[in-house]
């Protein structure tokens, strides 16, 4: 009969290891939890605070404005693909072929990307200054 032995002995390494992985799930669900609490609380916030609203938090003065964030996006990835294409605009290469999000928005903002091919959203988020 063969008998295993486990060897539960750690290494300063293997254990700071597994304490940075602990932190960072348990940091991960708090930033889970706040990002919700974030969006509940937003809209209350943005009527509170109209244009600008300075406040004192802890004995300094924040500055707390509204501000539109937009996003661009593809409308169909692929219909883009066809349309870059023949438009001779890049694509990338890998297959399946596609364009990439950053190229995307650039040719966006250049004017060079039809209108019918661009998803636009935005949403309003508070800056703090």
């Amino acid at each position: 009969m063969t008998v295993n032995t486990i060897n539960l002995r750690s290494t300063k390494t293997l254990t700071d290891y597994v304490r940075a992985v602990d932190r960072m799930r348990t940091l991960a669900k708090q930033l889970s939890e706040l990002s919700k609490l974030e969006a509940k609380l937003r809209p209350e916030v943005l009527e509170a605070i109209g244009e600008r609203r300075e406040i004192a938090v802890r004995g300094q003065v924040r500055i707390l404005e509204p501000s539109v964030k937009e996003s661009i996006g593809q409308e169909d990835a692929e219909r883009t693909v066809e349309v870059f294409r023949s438009l001779g605009l890049p694509l990338n290469q890998r297959s399946p072929e596609y364009v990439a999000p950053a190229s995307f928005s650039k040719l966006v903002k250049d004017g060079i990307v039809p209108e019918e091919l661009i998803r636009r959203t935005s949403e309003t988020i508070i800056v703090f200054h």
